[in-house]
């Protein structure tokens, strides 16, 4: 029984993927301020980095998203000593929803691998919400964007007392969309 309810649930998403009438690829650059809250403003100041995101829609009013980034937290002096910049690439699946046709409201989950000498990985929740702007051309469009991000199990710097078990802040960005 499990097996039967299992193909039905596949064939069910399938056919709503595929037959959706309004299927639409949308490519997305962009490079992003963050903001880091509660734990994470005591190491860090502030943030940088960039993100390449692509939606499918499946339906007039949602969407499916991959994204990936880089991002670079700059840490502050702790007890006299400066801690280790925090880098991490995270890599996000979501679900996005628009209540009308230029503003969005999205939920993505994945993963955040850190680089350096603390590399880990960090389970990556986000949710956010948007507006699109139109430009010249008639499907590529300018994105604003605002969402909180917590990356949870970490603790940074070898040197530094402070564990935390998340890492969170509110990420901005502008960036450019490409309808395909």
């Amino acid at each position: 029984m499990k097996f039967k309810t299992s193909i039905f649930l596949f064939l069910l998403a399938a056919s709503i993927f595929f037959n959706a009438h309004a299927q639409q690829v949308r490519i997305g650059l962009a490079p992003e301020i963050n903001l880091p809250t509660g734990n994470a403003s005591s190491i860090s100041g502030v943030g940088f980095g960039g993100s390449v995101k692509a939606e499918i829609a499946l339906a007039d009013k949602y969407a499916i998203t991959a994204n990936g980034g880089y991002n670079l937290f700059l840490t502050k002096k702790k007890l006299g000593t400066k801690l280790e910049n925090i880098e991490a690439v995270p890599v996000k699946l979501g679900f996005k929803h628009y209540p009308s046709p230029d503003f969005y409201i999205e939920g993505q989950a994945g993963a955040a691998f850190h680089m350096g000498a603390s590399s880990r990985t960090s389970f990556v929740w986000s949710p956010g919400f948007g507006t699109y702007f139109k430009t010249g051309s008639s499907n590529n469009k300018l994105e604003f964007g605002l969402r909180y991000e917590a990356w949870t199990n970490t603790s940074y710097g070898a040197t530094s007392t402070l564990k935390t078990t998340s890492f969170s802040f509110i990420g901005l960005k502008l960036g450019y969309v490409f309808g395909i």
